[in-house]
């Protein structure tokens, strides 16, 4: 297989298009990327104004392929046939059991399924079984297919591998020493790379364009899913629009374009995640 590996794709010369931007205008997004064959529209996930943004790209994009890191990749059969017999958006939530899946509200991300009604779904959602798997051997842990597909057998470049240390790092809010968080750079791999597959499989199943919906970190362009996704697909014009918040620009410019939104009210994480840590000690 012709790969590019994480060394080159991490240059951004792999990518479409090669400039990186803010936008202000939702028009000049779509202008942007309309040519990629596949696009990553990220989130953070509890904010409603980002999730307005997809449906909004999605309706506009009508791609072939539509894929979520959060459905699981076991419901991807049911989803489709259900919405071919036309269910009922509370009746689908309900297949999918989300009030139950720890994801923001069903009707923050049932106006972005129907906004392309005739797009094949496709899950990127791991079991835990998977992810159990992961812990134990690391990325490879997928399985032998997913492995060779997206080389995850392959240790990550130095700088890439303590990129992502420092971002579990700051997820975590300092809370957990540094070096132990290996293994969650793997679990990101992991997800990275499922991600990416489900990505692939809706643009191979719709026959198209295709569009995944992931938080930000999984956008990335030299180390999310579309990553992952150009060593299986070494041709493919990729695009990532990064949805972000007022005040909060990344420095590396990771996407291909971005768009922002007011942030809503919500709790300091980190004060949930000192607790939690309390309640374990």
């Amino acid at each position: 297989m012709n790969r590019r590996g994480f060394l080159t794709i991490a240059g951004g010369a792999a990518f479409f298009p090669y400039m990186s931007f803010a936008a202000t205008d939702i028009d000049v997004v779509l202008k942007t990327v309309a040519n990629a064959d596949f696009i990553a529209i990220g989130e953070q996930h509890d904010n409603p104004r980002h999730h307005h943004l997809q449906a909004e790209l999605v309706v506009a994009l009508s791609p072939a392929g539509l894929a979520f890191e959060m459905i699981p990749q076991a419901r991807e059969e049911a989803v489709n046939r259900l919405r071919a017999d036309g269910i009922s958006r509370t009746a689908l939530g309900e297949a999918l059991e989300w009030a139950d899946s720890g994801w923001p509200d069903w009707d923050l991300y049932a106006p972005i399924l129907e906004a392309a009604p005739e797009a094949y779904i496709a899950g990127g959602g791991l079991r835990r079984s998977d992810l159990g798997a992961v812990y134990q051997k690391g990325a490879a842990g997928l399985g032998d297919a997913l492995t060779e597909r997206y080389a995850l057998s392959d240790p990550l470049p130095d700088r890439l591998h303590s990129a992502m240390l420092d971002e579990q790092y700051d997820a975590h809010c300092g809370l957990v020493d540094r070096e132990k968080l290996g293994a969650m750079v793997e679990v990101q791999r992991a997800w990275d790379a499922s991600y990416a597959d489900a990505w692939r499989r809706a643009g191979v199943r719709g026959g198209g364009q295709s569009v995944l919906i992931c938080g930000n970190a999984h956008a990335r362009l030299e180390r999310g899913a579309p990553a992952y996704l150009l060593q299986a697909v070494p041709d493919a014009k990729i695009a990532a629009i990064g949805l972000l918040e007022e005040g909060s620009d990344p420095a590396d410019k990771p996407y291909t374009v971005t768009l922002s939104a007011k942030a809503p009210e919500r709790d300091d994480p980190c004060d949930e995640m000192r607790r939690a840590l309390k309640k374990k000690s």
